[in-house]
C-alpha cells in the first residue's frame, strides 16, 4: 500500500485536506480523500491474497450475523415471537444462509 512501487499508492495518501466546514477542532473535520477504484485496488490485492493464514482468508469472507437483545428490551418480543423463547441459560446459535458478496 505505501511502498513507492505499489500501483494503488494514489489511494493513500500521507498528505491530504480536511474539510472543516465550520468546526473548530480538526478531529471534528471530514478528511477529504481519494476515491477508490474498486477494481483497481482488488486487482492488486488478488496478488497477494495466497500469502494470507487462515484466519486472514477466514476475516475476508462474509460471516454470520448475530444479533444480541436483553429480554428487557423493547424488541425482545419480536425476537421471542420469531425464534421462540430460550429454555435455559445456553447459548443458541441461529445459523442463516452465507450471504455471497456482490
Amino acid at each position: 500500500m505505501t511502498e513507492e512501487d505499489s500501483p494503488i499508492i494514489d489511494f493513500y495518501p500521507l498528505k491530504f485536506e480536511i474539510d472543516m466546514n465550520g468546526k473548530k477542532m480538526a478531529w471534528q473535520g471530514v478528511a477529504l480523500l481519494p476515491f477508490i477504484d474498486e477494481s483497481r485496488l482488488l486487482a492488486a490485492m488478488s496478488l497477494h491474497y495466497d500469502k494470507l493464514n487462515e484466519e486472514e482468508k477466514r476475516r475476508n469472507k462474509w460471516g454470520n450475523d448475530v444479533i444480541f437483545a436483553a429480554d428487557g428490551h423493547p424488541i425482545y418480543p419480536f425476537y421471542e415471537q420469531q425464534y421462540g423463547k430460550r429454555k435455559s441459560q445456553e447459548v443458541r446459535v441461529l445459523e442463516f444462509p452465507s450471504l455471497k458478496p456482490i
